[in-house]
């Protein structure tokens, strides 16, 4: 007996990024219409915490897709004032971690 194993659509992903998300699908190297069904389907992993004290008006928002994480720091403007990408394994860590 072979049981298909299939994943669950759960509700929409909340619309609480502070940055568009034409400028994190091209960040990640998707389309607009890829980032949306991915994020549905619970691929890219997206959060946004609001800094405190020195940082009081200023989010952290971070997108998880695969092995990649990409980070940024967004001014309450929306305007992004630091961003990196990080690769969790493979090639391309290696090849960040020896820089």
């Amino acid at each position: 007996m072979i049981r298909k194993r299939r994943r669950g659509l759960g509700p929409p992903p909340s619309d609480d990024l502070v940055v568009k998300s034409e400028y994190i699908a091209d960040q990640l190297g998707l389309s607009v219409t890829d980032f949306e069904r991915y994020r549905h389907l619970g691929l890219i992993v997206a959060s946004t915490e609001c800094g405190s004290g020195k940082q009081m008006g200023m989010s952290h928002v971070k997108c998880r897709f695969g092995n990649r994480v990409w980070e940024a720091v967004v001014d309450n403007e929306g305007t992004v004032v630091y961003e990196a990408m990080r690769y969790l394994r493979g090639k391309l860590a290696r090849l960040s971690r020896n820089q």
